[in-house]
């Protein structure tokens, strides 16, 4: 039988991708009330279209899918950042060996971190409940850092 084998790594890349654009693909559902053939997408960063979006939709979900929409761009301006923890990993652990860096444990974590970024984003409309999303954030910030720096640290020797 033959045994299957995967980097945990860079199965992160796509996987996290499908993350990053999941909340605008619900903000397109939001947007279109459930009909997405509905929604016009010649130019979905028209000032236009944003005015004719907050005219369809209530103020409670407009601010849904402002929501969508922010937390799908922050996942695309932090995609950079696991590119880079990445990467630096997997060089750093061909130096010190598999795994020493903790390279799996922070992907699995990061994932996990931002689903429940995702979805805190998604569902918080209130001030207090914002708060753990700023938690969420920072703790998969902080965690790449800390990556970053072993693998600094394990390339320079």
């Amino acid at each position: 039988m033959a045994t299957i084998s995967f980097s945990i790594p860079i199965l992160t890349i796509p996987l996290y991708y499908v993350l990053a654009v999941y909340p605008h693909g619900h903000a397109i559902f939001l947007a279109s009330k459930g009909k997405p053939q509905d929604y016009d997408n010649r130019n979905p960063k028209a000032a236009s279209l944003q005015e004719a979006i907050r005219k369809r939709l209530s103020p409670r979900e407009y601010a849904r899918w402002e929501r969508c929409e922010s937390c799908h761009r922050n996942h695309l301006e932090n995609f950079p950042l696991l590119l880079a923890c990445i990467f630096a990993g997997i060089l750093a652990e061909q130096r010190a060996g598999e795994d020493e860096m903790g390279l799996n444990a922070f992907c699995v974590g990061w994932i996990v971190l931002r689903v429940l970024y995702t979805a805190n984003y998604i569902v918080t409309d209130t001030i207090s409940w914002s708060y753990l999303r700023s938690v969420l954030y920072f703790l998969g910030t902080g965690w790449a850092f800390v990556i970053l720096c072993r693998a600094a640290v394990t390339l320079g020797r």
